[in-house]
């Protein structure tokens, strides 16, 4: 299989933009400095100089279904947030399923000594960080296509 290029992993929220990429072989994962989400604009140019700076071919966002797998008002918004990422950074956008995402970051930062209020600041980037992996793992059991 090859290589994946650096993506990018979004986990996305009104208030604020998880965020974390990955090396160009897929082998490392780094949580970037989460975006204050604003304006859907202002959201969008951000994440379109990330885009450029990383040098991101690819976008992985956690879409986040309920625990029976529906999708319910927040995995909608995110679904058309996807879809607008498609549509102006011109980037192939993966939805990977996030459930439990959010509680595996706070335990996995708490496992590592951190203080509530020191994980407030990297929660939401250490959660795309998450997803990133699991995308990535699934990537690399898939079947050649």
């Amino acid at each position: 299989m090859s290589a994946p290029g650096r993506r990018l992993a979004i986990d996305y929220g009104r208030k604020r933009i998880g965020l974390a990429r990955c090396d160009g072989l897929g082998l490392t994962t780094q949580p970037l400095p989460m975006l204050q989400s604003t304006t859907l604009e202002a959201d969008l140019k951000a994440l379109a100089r990330v885009v450029a700076e990383e040098e991101i071919v690819g976008i992985v966002i956690g879409i986040p279904l309920q625990l029976d797998g529906n999708e319910g008002r927040a995995a909608q918004e995110v679904k058309l947030f996807a879809a607008v990422l498609r549509e102006r950074l011109h980037l192939d956008v993966d939805e990977v399923d996030e459930r439990l995402s959010t509680k595996a970051a706070h335990a996995l930062l708490k496992d590592a000594g951190q203080k509530h209020a020191q994980r407030k600041g990297r929660i939401d980037s250490t959660a795309a960080r998450l997803i990133l992996q699991s995308w990535l793992e699934r990537r690399k059991h898939a079947p050649p296509a």
